[in-house]
């Protein structure tokens, strides 16, 4: 289907979409601003970051995102009256209706703010979310039953530091897992500016600090991305620090009844209940070995059906000797899987150049299929198989575009099939939520990005396509 342009060049889309596998096009006769399924924009501004989860949930036949919006500025232009503001999306798959509403106004224009979602047993959602390192605390509000449109007061939850002033004792990033003895835990970057987590015994209504679990070289923090299997283990893939200062290695590790293991179950040590964390991330199992030439920058984690977990990364591999902000012109994406025994890992495709100066580690990003292992998109300015720049034909410009990858088990060769072509904005941060469907929700963001405190300014679209044949 061809999709006409729904968006100014100047304002970046959120995108959400339902896809099922999309077909390869006939050559490259891809029509401008090409997708290939149904858009329908959710909402005309909003952008997140990648670290906290789940950021779009799919419950009671809607599809509920959060984002954050810009206003075109690093600083609050208050002309707009809804700068900063967290907005909450809903889509309805059935109705196509879309609604918005705002959960917090003006808290602060940077993508870090957006909200974690948890749906309560009593049908209410939860949301939690926070400033960027600006406070130690993070807020959170709850729904009315089955109503994400409708929310209570916000309501916030401390976390431990000594001064105010110490950036380094402030919160962001939520990550929400609900254990089976009905214990919620929201794991997040806190005390000392590494991973911390807080937890619940009444499914988010009050909140207990539960302790500073781990600790990275110290020079800014270990960066998580989390994988829930819905009985009790939390797995995660971690770096050492930020890639800006320090070629990071990539491991794995998972959490069970406040214990934490190797990949292969051997015993870490336990969750701390302190705020001293005397668990590092390089004790646990390294998925990847770094070297100048290969900085690893984790992007996404699922398990599959045997609960063994895959992983999508990106490594810079140009940056060796060089000043931040002179490298990132040549990224590349990895696929990692453990087979139960061991960590299989290979390079797939070329990421392309640096989303923005300043941080050269940053792809454009992309999502692992929850449901087939063997199935990915990736957002890319490069051809993913031969890195040659993508131009579009609309605009004789370079844009990042989606791709479907897909793994054919014979051969392990991985194919990309365009699922957004010669646009004439970039496509961005794909999520692909958890869902009880024969098709997949693909969420990302389409327009122009900069920085995450400024000049990124999304829609939220959604798109459809029938489920791939039996």
């Amino acid at each position: 289907m061809i999709i006409p342009r729904l968006l100014a060049t100047a304002c970046l889309a959120a995108v959400a979409a339902i896809v099922a596998v999309t077909a390869q096009h006939a050559g490259d006769s891809y029509a401008n601003n090409y997708v290939a399924a149904s858009l329908v924009r959710l909402n005309d501004n909003g952008a997140w970051s990648w670290f906290m989860d789940p950021r779009v949930i799919i419950n009671d036949g809607k599809l509920i995102a959060g984002s954050v919006r810009a206003v075109g500025s690093n600083q609050a232009n208050t002309s707009d009256p809804r700068w900063g503001n967290v907005e909450i999306s809903v889509y309805d798959l059935a109705s196509g209706k879309v609604e918005n509403t705002i959960l917090h106004p003006h808290l602060e224009q940077d993508d870090h703010d957006a909200p974690a979602f948890y749906v309560r047993s009593d049908g209410r959602y939860l949301a939690v979310y926070s400033k960027h390192t600006k406070e130690r605390r993070m807020y959170y509000r709850i729904s009315e039953p089955h109503n994400p449109l409708a929310w209570g007061p916000a309501s916030v939850a401390e976390t431990p530091g000594a001064d105010a002033a110490v950036q380094g004792n402030n919160a962001t990033y939520a990550n929400l897992f609900r254990m089976p003895n009905g214990r919620l835990y929201n794991f997040i970057r806190a005390f000392g500016h590494d991973p911390n987590y807080m937890y619940s015994d009444d499914e988010g209504s009050t909140w207990t600090y539960g302790g500073h679990w781990l600790h990275g070289k110290g020079g800014y923090s270990p960066y998580l991305k989390y994988a829930y299997d819905g009985k009790g283990t939390v797995h995660f893939v971690s770096t050492e620090d930020h890639p800006r200062n320090f070629d990071n290695n990539l491991y794995h590790g998972y959490l069970r009844d406040n214990t934490l293991y190797h990949s292969n179950g051997t015993k870490v040590g336990t969750l701390s209940t302190s705020t001293d964390a005397t668990i590092a991330t390089w004790d646990f199992t390294k998925v990847f070995a770094a070297d100048p030439d290969h900085v690893a920058w984790m992007v996404d984690i699922k398990l599959d059906r045997n609960d063994r977990p895959y992983v999508l990364f990106s490594t810079q591999n140009d940056g060796r000797g060089l000043p931040r902000g002179q490298g990132g012109l040549d990224l590349r994406y990895h696929y990692a899987r453990w087979n139960g025994t061991a960590w299989r890992t290979e390079e797939i495709a070329y990421a392309g150049r640096r989303l923005y100066p300043t941080e050269d580690d940053y792809s454009g990003l992309g999502a692992l299929d929850p449901n087939n292992p063997d199935v990915l998109y990736i957002s890319t300015d490069a051809d993913p198989a031969t890195g040659a720049p993508l131009i579009s034909a609309a605009d004789q410009q370079r844009h990042y575009e989606l791709f479907r990858g897909e793994r054919t088990a014979a051969t392990g060769k991985w194919t990309w099939t365009p699922f957004t072509r010669n646009s004439t904005d970039d496509n961005l941060r794909p999520v692909i939520p958890s869902w009880n469907d024969r098709r997949t929700a693909i969420v990302w963001m389409r327009g122009k990005y900069v920085h995450n405190q400024g000049e990124w300014y999304s829609a939220l679209v959604a798109a459809i396509v029938p489920a791939p044949r039996p």
